[in-house]
């Protein structure tokens, strides 16, 4: 019973992740399929309608690279490229990047590091950069116009900690460890086009590999932090 019982469990997980993928790629299929339906019967309707087919094929491309990475830490085939990495100099690249590819008026976007260099972390730097870029988008997605999203970092009893804050609506505590569930939404009728519910997710496994760990507390005042723990 003790084995039968988690590889029902897992066989259960393995159906809602398909069932949760179909539905996701049905979505973008259905908008162009009836976009090119149109352009068929009236060709000059190709200028309205080929920009949505773009974006609906850009769509079902990102989920689709998010569940072969999924897949591939399922097939336990995920592998890291591990090397010192300057967590401060990382930091301050996503950060740079963040600024220059969104537009910063919206949020009081900043970043809080520690005057003393914070410890080298034996990791895969592009997967760490990864894990940051998902935590800042996902702040973003859920803090209102004008509201502030902080990045800041810290080391602590041997570990570099990254927090990424926000000043959302908050998780309650219930949801806390749900969120990182593949195809998690706190809201079902919300459909956000650039988000599946896999990102969190990805973050978690990739902190994994790294032997570190992830988890949410309540930023004082209303909202969500992210605090992302790394071994040094």
């Amino acid at each position: 019973v003790k084995v039968i019982k988690p590889l029902e469990e897992g066989q259960k997980r393995q159906v809602a992740f398909v069932a949760a993928a179909s539905h996701e790629l049905r979505t973008p299929l259905t908008v162009m399929k009836a976009g090119l339906s149109s352009i068929r019967e009236d060709a000059s309707k190709a200028e309205a309608f080929l920009p949505h087919i773009e974006e609906e094929c850009d769509r079902m491309a990102r989920l689709i690279s998010d569940m072969l990475l999924l897949a591939s830490s399922d097939a336990k085939s995920w592998s890291l490229i591990k090397e010192p990495v300057e967590i401060d100099i990382l930091l301050i690249e996503t950060y740079d990047m963040f600024c220059t590819f969104y537009n910063k008026q919206y949020y009081q976007f900043t970043l809080n590091l520690p005057d003393e260099e914070l410890p080298i972390v034996h990791g895969d730097r592009e997967r760490l950069k990864q894990i940051f870029s998902i935590l800042i988008d996902n702040a973003m997605s859920h803090t209102p116009v004008g509201e502030s999203i902080v990045l800041r970092a810290y080391n602590q009893k041997n570990h570099v900690f990254v927090e990424v804050e926000d000043h959302g609506s908050g998780i309650c505590d219930e949801d806390k460890m749900l969120v990182f569930e593949r195809f998690y939404k706190k809201d079902q009728s919300r459909r956000d086009k650039k988000h599946f519910g896999l990102g969190l997710s990805i973050a978690k496994e990739l902190t994994e590999l790294h032997e570190g760990n992830i988890f949410i507390k309540d930023t004082p005042g209303g909202g969500a932090t992210f605090v992302l723990r790394l071994p040094t």
